[in-house]
């Protein structure tokens, strides 16, 4: 016991040393961003938003209508943003942001920018956005003055919180000259190209000012200050999203634009402005060609204005997100590692070291949760990692020393790999990676015909035990004949022939298995309908081909399996035994391989979805062994009436299929109709008697 119990130690110290440096060198920076993004999408709370924090966005349909109607390209007039702010003043809006560009003149002279800063002055509390550049220009000279009266107070803005820009792009000087407030909007998203953070202060000549949304905060609450912030390794702000777009009450400008017109005419306006008292408004870019579409941890179309929403919002209302200091995350991701190993290290079964490895993964998991409620960045990636390097440090050292790895295996894989898969992995190990071979195989697919009628008509456990004995006599069969179980889908069984292990017979060993699987059932039937008051049948599909056969699923989980267009159409013939009102239908390829040592007849030629060529479909009759007169009589029978259909003579053909579907065939009973309907509408000259299978 000390022994293992020192061995995990030293294997978890390892493991989470070297946890430690990834996490350090930023090795799984862009994997937590995304994490965290999962936790927003999974855990954010849309009802949460300020209800009094609105946005109307300059959106493409206001674009297209005004264009239209009055010929008004972008950008925009001011007096139509003098028309918004009048109807807003009106509705007592407790402040207005426009974070748009209005850098350069009015196109329509001096007048119309007067007019806007007249709006302006008379709302008094409209805010103006700049931008602010990392590259000094010779235009932005004169900005300094300008900028001054927004400018932050010296000593507001701890060190190591405040972003060095060289320059300003500034609204033009009568509009800057009546704004309440301005702030800069030009921030960077994360190297993953996500918007999750924004800096809140930005140096230019000596001077700090503060973005949109803590000059807007500021004003309406006194506050915050910037000391009483928390801000992360990089001084910047983690945004707290409450929902996707659209989780604040969005409006569309052309709405409002129209509303005012129509109080001006003195008519019933579209929107009432009393909806806007005591909101705060942020009117921003919607249409993707003004080019304010970010992407944000819900999508990769964010409004650039409903990010500074959510900003102003965290900020007035103190709802921030803390990323906690790096030694106690680094603490507990080298104590997840040593607890994980020293548990693996003191157990022998497999199935407790799940139960260890589960419980010691779900920890990052409920805390980070649990942290995010609580308003904290708990780093999630890399616990998670030392808990996954410490479980397999701790399991390769144990099956290393003590030689169990051919018992771990056997242990871990027996219940759904069949004996000469399990023998191939014991002895190729890394057969348990993800990947695939192309082979030849044999398809099998079957299910129990009208399996929906009987659930219904059975209690839980009845049910469970009547699919167990089914599916145990059926898989028995498969596996005697040396076949793969693939996967058990409901009361369906799929399985193939010829991999891992190569069988040149691998059809007729499918065929006859499929045989025996149907005469099984049949003498199991009386005893099935006395126990549980239901004789079952049986519906199969077998088809021959290539197929990509290995590994397939996940990093964490996979199964052997088979795939490719032969499972596929192995699938769809299943499926149409119910057309034709057989049990066992082959594709042609399997026709071809078995015809020498098995009796069939064919069925149809069939183009199933999604293919364009057709292929020809059989039935199963038995051992190729010499049939009763009669027997051969309705084949020969049956073989002339299908020539005859072939050949569009639909009147001899129907006498034909007639008389063999008066004496209980089935698929003659098909075609009867077939000619009846084909001699109402006759098929086009090109016809070559395909039916096309719809059923999937």
């Amino acid at each position: 016991m000390p022994k293992r119990i020192g061995r995990g130690l030293l294997v978890g110290t390892a493991a989470g040393l070297a946890a430690l440096l990834i996490f350090g060198l930023h090795g799984l920076r862009i994997l937590e961003w995304k994490s965290w993004d999962a936790r927003l999408r999974l855990l954010a709370d849309p009802a949460a938003a300020d209800k009094d924090i609105v946005v109307v966005l300059v959106d493409q349909a206001s674009l297209d209508v005004y264009e239209k109607e009055q010929s008004l390209s972008w950008p925009w007039p001011r007096q139509m943003y003098s028309a918004l702010l009048r109807f807003l003043k009106a509705g007592g809006a407790r402040a207005v942001a426009l974070d748009l560009v209005l850098s350069e003149g009015s196109y329509l002279g001096v007048e119309d920018d007067a007019d806007l800063a007249r709006a302006m002055r008379e709302s008094g509390n409209v805010f103006l956005t700049f931008f602010l550049s990392a590259e000094e220009s010779a235009s932005d000279q004169s900005s300094s003055e300008f900028l001054r009266r927004f400018a932050l107070e010296d000593g507001e803005a701890p060190a190591g919180t405040v972003l060095p820009l060289a320059a300003a792009s500034l609204p033009v000087d009568v509009l800057i000259e009546s704004a309440a407030g301005a702030g800069n909007v030009r921030f960077n998203p994360d190297p993953d190209q996500i918007f999750r953070r924004v800096p809140l202060a930005f140096s230019v000549k000596g001077r700090i000012y503060p973005s949109l949304p803590l000059a807007l905060s500021r004003h309406l609450t006194d506050g915050p200050s910037l000391k009483a912030v928390p801000l992360d390794l990089s001084g910047q702000l983690v945004i707290r999203f409450h929902g996707p777009a659209g989780t604040y009450k969005t409006y569309s400008i052309g709405a409002l634009i129209n509303s005012q017109a129509q109080i001006e005419s003195g008519r019933d306006p579209q929107i009432k402005p009393s909806e806007f008292a005591g909101k705060i408004v942020l009117l921003g870019a919607g249409a993707p060609g003004l080019f304010d579409l970010r992407p944000g941890p819900f999508s990769t179309v964010y409004p650039g204005v409903e990010i500074n929403a959510t900003v102003v919002d965290n900020l007035i209302h103190r709802n921030f997100v803390r990323v906690p200091a790096r030694g106690p995350v680094a603490a507990f991701i080298l104590a997840l590692a040593l607890a994980t190993a020293a548990g693996i290290s003191l157990l022998k079964k497999v199935w407790a070291q799940a139960v260890v490895f589960i419980l010691a993964a779900s920890i990052p998991a409920a805390a980070s949760v649990l942290a995010f409620r609580k308003g904290f960045w708990l780093e999630f990636v890399a616990p998670e990692l030392a808990v996954l390097l410490g479980f397999l440090g701790a399991v390769l050292l144990n099956y290393s020393v003590e030689g169990r790895q051919r018992r771990f295996i056997k242990s871990a894989f027996r219940y759904y790999l069949s004996p000469e898969v399990i023998e191939r992995v014991l002895h190729n190990p890394s057969l348990l990676r993800l990947g695939g071979e192309k082979r030849e195989i044999t398809s099998f697919f079957s299910d129990i015909a009208g399996f929906t009628g009987i659930a219904e008509g059975l209690a839980p456990d009845r049910l469970v035990a009547l699919l167990n004995e089914y599916l145990t006599e059926m898989t028995d069969i498969i596996l005697a004949s040396g076949g793969t179980l693939d996967k058990y889908v409901g009361d369906a069984i799929v399985a193939f022939w010829n991999a891992p292990l190569d069988q040149p017979d691998h059809a007729l060993r499918a065929c006859r298995a499929a045989l025996l699987c149907r005469s099984k059932l049949a003498s199991l039937r009386p005893a099935f309908e006395e126990r549980y008051g239901h004789g079952i049948a049986m519906r199969i599909g077998l088809n021959s081909g290539p197929a990509v056969v290995g590994n397939m699923g996940s990093g964490r989980r996979f199964d052997y399996t088979a795939m490719g267009d032969t499972v596929n159409l192995a699938a769809r013939l299943e499926g149409a035994c119910k057309l034709y009102g057989i049990s066992l239908l082959i594709g042609e390829e399997t026709y071809l391989r078995v015809r020498q040592e098995l009796a069939a007849h064919e069925v149809d030629l069939i183009r199933v979805v999604g293919k364009t060529r057709p292929v020809r479909v059989y039935e199963i009759l038995g051992e190729a062994v010499s049939p009763a007169a009669g027997e051969v009589e309705r084949l020969a029978s049956y073989r002339a009436a299908l020539e005859a259909y072939r050949a569009r003579d639909w009147e001899k053909a129907a006498a034909l299929f007639s008389a063999l579907a008066e004496a209980g065939d089935s698929v003659s009973g098909l075609y009867l109709r077939r000619c009846g309907e084909l001699a109402a509408a006759p098929p086009p000259v090109d016809w070559e008697g395909v039916f096309e299978l719809k059923m999937k």
